[in-house]
């Protein structure tokens, strides 16, 4: 394989990379919603699950080190078995990838480029990230250290202008689990447990290219827990704010959260700032999908990666808007299709049955070397 640069990032790229990814579109699309006023307690709970999850995909990858989860594919089932499986995962990471870049094309038509075509939307983001790609990985996280200050501070900021606008109501979010916990169990499986915690499944094409990868399982374990926590603020500002039944209607509860902002009769429609943290979650979320399905074909093609991500990128651009034909369907597809037929045998079922065969293969080389 010619041509293949080897990349690094850094423990604190990781980090950066990992919390933006999970807040991503989680922040500003309703989750939980079965949860109703307890959906903070929901994402608590699906958090810990989070947690847990990438101590299983950081295991997976430390059983053959230096080795990302297509190369332990071809490792457990061998060339032919292995690569229709990858084929299988480039096809998921794409169509996962041109639904998060949907969610913004929708965000921005309907609130602030109303008369603006999808495409164009659709387009543009795009061809920011293809040029991203094709620098690197570490262009990525190196572009995300100057942005990250940013966009954790206007999270918070938006949360304290709320308040002190007058405009929430912290008695929205009582009673605390006044139906029982069914419907917090309800909204963490399997939707909050595959969205957005489940979708680490994309680092284990990055985690093997840290600089230390024996310390990045303390730092996944942190990013998740401080992407809970942002998320987990997220929903009590918008219940809050909004109230359970307006918070479950509205397309973007963040946006609408951020409207209610009214300080001094002067700063008011920071429509802006949310449309800033959208912009660069998903810039990082469809870059990092992006970027594990150009892994699949690097390996399968023997050809860099920077190859595939012109082709690529057009072909995630014409599925964003050929996906759906209303952000309705789009949203049902979402909740309903997508969790339970793609996402959880992607996540946990496939991973989960490759890894007696891992155990299995890795103990068996390890005997052979002594």
């Amino acid at each position: 394989m010619k041509n293949i640069l080897v990349e690094k990032l850094s423990l604190w790229q990781l980090f950066i990379l990992i919390f933006i990814f999970e807040i991503g579109s989680a922040a500003v699309v309703s989750t939980g919603n079965d949860a109703k006023q307890d959906a903070w307690i929901a994402l608590g709970v699906a958090m810990i699950f989070g947690l847990g999850i990438g101590l299983f995909f950081h295991f997976l990858l430390s059983r053959a080190p230096g080795k990302n989860l297509f190369e332990i594919f071809q490792l457990c089932l061998g060339k032919w078995m292995g690569g229709a499986l990858i084929i299988m995962y480039i096809l998921y990471f794409i169509y996962i990838a041109s639904r998060v870049l949907r969610d913004f094309c929708e965000l921005i038509t309907s609130f602030i480029f109303e008369q603006t075509p999808v495409e164009f939307v659709a387009i543009t983001m795009v061809v920011v990230i293809i040029y991203m790609l094709y620098l690197g990985i570490e262009v990525m996280g190196r572009t995300s250290e100057i942005f990250i200050p940013y966009f954790f501070s206007f999270i918070i900021i938006i949360g304290i202008a709320v308040f002190i606008s007058g405009e929430m109501e912290f008695t929205n979010l009582l009673p605390i689990l006044g139906e029982g916990i069914k419907p917090v169990v309800k909204a963490v499986f399997p939707q909050l447990l595959t969205f957005p915690f489940g979708e680490l499944i994309a680092f284990t094409l990055i985690i093997p290219y840290t600089s230390e990868f024996k310390k990045s399982k303390k730092i996944i374990l942190l990013a998740v827990f401080a992407s809970g926590l942002i998320l987990i603020y997220n929903a009590i500002l918008q219940i809050a704010t909004l109230g359970v039944q307006m918070r479950a209607r509205s397309n973007f509860p963040l946006l609408s959260s951020a409207r209610e902002i009214s300080l001094l009769e002067f700063i008011e429609r920071v429509d802006l700032i949310v449309v800033f943290i959208v912009m660069y979650g998903i810039i990082i979320k469809v870059g990092v999908f992006f970027y594990g399905a150009l892994k699949g074909l690097e390996l399968l093609s023997k050809r860099p990666y920077r190859m595939h991500v012109v082709p690529l990128g057009a072909i995630i651009t014409f599925l964003s808007v050929k996906i759906s034909d209303n952000f309705a369907e789009h949203i049902e597809e979402g909740l309903i299709v997508v969790p339970m037929f793609l996402h959880i045998p992607f996540q946990f079922i496939l991973p989960l049955l490759i890894l007696p065969i891992l155990l299995w293969k890795t103990k068996k080389s390890k005997e052979g070397r002594e």
